[in-house]
């Protein structure tokens, strides 16, 4: 342990006052606790949870609509977690800039980082988060009126996951027919 850092339970345990804290919408509390974690981590050298703190205080000022902080923070974070290979992480933040631009009301960039984000979860094989990333893109699709676009992105997220409902399984069924008929 480096002078000045504390151990790593004191750390977690900021950690989790940060995210307790954020849950409960007490965004200063949480805030103070990610930027004392963020400083313990700088002394230590520990680039992953330096981006890790970046990533959660980038969270915080999207709540906020600090959007220019936000997305320099993430752009950071973005850019250890790619030289470090960390691959779910790296994709935890393109779908965090997905949410940003599409606050931002940029729904092109926001699509592109969803997809982007797809991508490497069903690389690395992760489909709950596919399916979640897949579930926002269908919402931006939709908001926007991009009707067709999000009928095939929504058809991909059901794809995505394991146990379907009666109406998820039914709608597959449907979809499946309505895209042969289109074929024909």
């Amino acid at each position: 342990m480096s002078e000045g850092t504390l151990p790593a339970a004191d750390i977690e345990a900021w950690k989790s006052a940060g995210v307790d804290a954020f849950r409960r919408g007490d965004y200063q509390t949480a805030e103070e606790a990610f930027q004392q974690v963020l400083a313990q981590c700088e002394r230590a050298g520990d680039e992953a949870g330096q981006a890790e703190m970046r990533v959660n205080l980038s969270v915080l000022a999207i709540q906020r609509g600090e959007y220019t902080s936000a997305e320099r923070l993430l752009q950071e974070a973005l850019e250890t977690f790619r030289r470090l290979g960390r691959r779910s992480e790296e994709a935890q933040v393109l779908g965090n800039l997905g949410t940003l631009y599409e606050r931002r009301g940029q729904a092109g960039r926001a699509s592109e980082y969803y997809r982007q984000a797809v991508t490497i979860f069903e690389e690395l094989g992760e489909r709950e988060n596919a399916q979640a990333t897949l579930a926002a893109l269908t919402r931006l699709q939709v908001t926007h009126r991009k009707w067709l676009e999000s009928l095939f992105t929504y058809e991909r997220m059901l794809a995505a996951g394991q146990k379907l409902t009666f109406k998820q399984r039914l709608f597959r069924w449907l979809f499946r027919i309505v895209s042969r008929l289109m074929r024909l």
